[in-house]
């Protein structure tokens, strides 16, 4: 073996014997982009392969002990295979070799990390920079490896494949990171410099934005349960130790809790997740772009809620393409909503927000629609009863708001499809009454302005929904 190669060894080996965890990060070159890429592939050149298998990289490692030297040794036999590269003319073919090798150094990488002593604590916490530097490289190459294959999505090497692998090696070192402790040993370790758990956030995130580009749903939603059952809770961890944490990076688990939330249609819990996220986003220019992602979401939520943002607020972040939608939904214009949602769909879809909106939203324009006519009913007629009105104002209301729209409802609006709308709202909580189809009424809760049939929408409570999985 030549001299810069164990040079080389024996300087990693000295890092695990010192658990120094910046030496090991800056000394270890994962890609071309790494200094002392280049000299170390040009050693490994000259010698077989032979000469840096783990029994050869066995005998070149000092200072450690015998319990971690073969789990040490695997890993940089990895790592030097990884930098010694392989001699591929096709590009396809070479980026598969890449992400390959780097695989294999993860997946050694998470033997050494996963590795306990005789009490259960794990050993090599200080590995916790490498390993958020694994994941991310490894998901740079992985993704520069499956958008070059172009073999069939079966096949060990296809771009589903290469995906695949990726995100269940990462997986796996969030198993080893989630490790739940007693209250005791809590309070017994958490003074430490480093604990695997100080990064589930930052792989959580990681993993996060792998399920969101594949729309793997379930796992997201199962990610979301884990990070919020840790135990000790995310809170009492942050309390502890949110010195290590960055803010950045809790609030970006905020802000993909909140949208697999919405995604999978339960925006109450969505506007929780978003209101934390947006509580702790910087206020300054720097952070404009977070908080204009946050606050589309938010918007989209907020409209579920009835809360309606303010103009100056949608102009301050570019946002007025929601204007017309929130104008229809003030209005109860229900065509003006539907080619809203149309003509946006693609805007709105690449954003997370089309489905809920077209699943929750158009009930609530038809519930305002409703509102405003009754309003309006009283305002003519002071005198009429505030706790019942004829159906009919309904009709005449749905049949002048489609009337010229080109909408299937145009000029075909009949007392039984308003009677179903009605019903609707009903069964949802949106009106408080009684329909009396015989006499064609809505018998509502008695209020002086004649409106205690329609609650405020913040106070509905929407029905429950099941996330994938549970």
């Amino acid at each position: 073996m030549s001299a810069l190669i164990g040079t080389f060894v024996t300087h990693i080996s000295q890092c695990f014997f010192t658990s120094s965890c910046d030496n090991l990060v800056t000394s270890l070159p994962l890609s071309s982009e790494h200094p002392f890429f280049g000299p170390l592939r040009q050693a490994l050149s000259t010698v077989s392969e032979s000469y840096i298998s783990q029994q050869s990289v066995t005998q070149q490692l000092g200072f450690v002990g015998n319990d971690i030297e073969d789990n040490l040794a695997s890993f940089l036999s990895a790592v030097l295979k990884n930098v010694r590269g392989e001699q591929i003319v096709s590009e396809n073919e070479a980026a598969y070799g890449d992400f390959s090798r780097l695989q294999s150094v993860y997946s050694e990488a998470n033997k050494l990390y996963g590795m306990t002593n005789d009490d259960g604590t794990h050993i090599h916490a200080f590995m916790n920079p490498l390993i958020i530097n694994l994941a991310r490289t490894l998901v740079k190459v992985s993704n520069n490896a499956a958008a070059l294959s172009t073999l069939p999505l079966r096949h060990p090497k296809s771009s589903r494949s290469i995906r695949d692998a990726t995100r269940q090696v990462i997986e796996r070192c969030m198993q080893i990171s989630n490790t739940s402790m007693s209250e005791s040993d809590w309070n017994f370790n958490c003074t430490q410099q480093h604990m695997v758990g100080d990064i589930v956030w930052e792989l959580g995130n990681i993993l996060f934005r792998i399920y969101a580009e594949r729309k793997l749903h379930s796992q997201s939603a199962e990610l979301s349960r884990t990070l919020e059952s840790l135990t000790p809770h995310e809170q009492k961890r942050f309390a502890s130790r949110g010195e290590i944490v960055a803010s950045t990076t809790i609030r970006q688990s905020y802000y993909w809790r909140g949208k697999i939330r919405l995604i999978l249609l339960d925006f109450r819990q969505s506007k929780y997740w978003l209101d934390k996220a947006w509580s702790i986003v910087p206020k300054d220019q720097n952070g404009w772009k977070q908080r204009r992602a946050i606050l589309i979401r938010l918007i989209a939520v907020n409209i579920l809620v009835g809360q309606l943002p303010h103009p100056q607020t949608l102009q301050e972040y570019d946002l007025l393409k929601f204007l017309p939608l929130i104008h229809a939904y003030k209005t109860g214009n229900i065509p003006l909503w539907r080619k809203t949602m149309d003509e946006d769909r693609e805007w709105y879809r690449r954003r997370s927000i089309w489905l809920i909106l077209y699943e929750r939203g158009e009930i609530l324009v038809w519930r305002n629609l409703f509102r405003n006519t009754l309003k309006m009913y009283y305002s003519l007629d002071p005198t009429a009863p505030k706790n019942k009105c004829p159906t009919w104002i309904f009709v005449s209301s749905v049949y002048r708001t489609f009337l010229g729209s080109g909408e299937i409802e145009d000029g075909q609006v009949e007392l039984e499809d308003v009677i179903c709308v009605l019903s609707s709202l009903i069964d949802h909580g949106l009106i408080r009454g009684i329909l009396s189809y015989s006499q064609r009424q809505l018998v509502m809760k008695p209020a002086p302005d004649g409106l205690g049939g329609f609650p405020s929408i913040s106070t509905v409570e929407p029905r429950k929904i099941q996330i994938v999985g549970q």
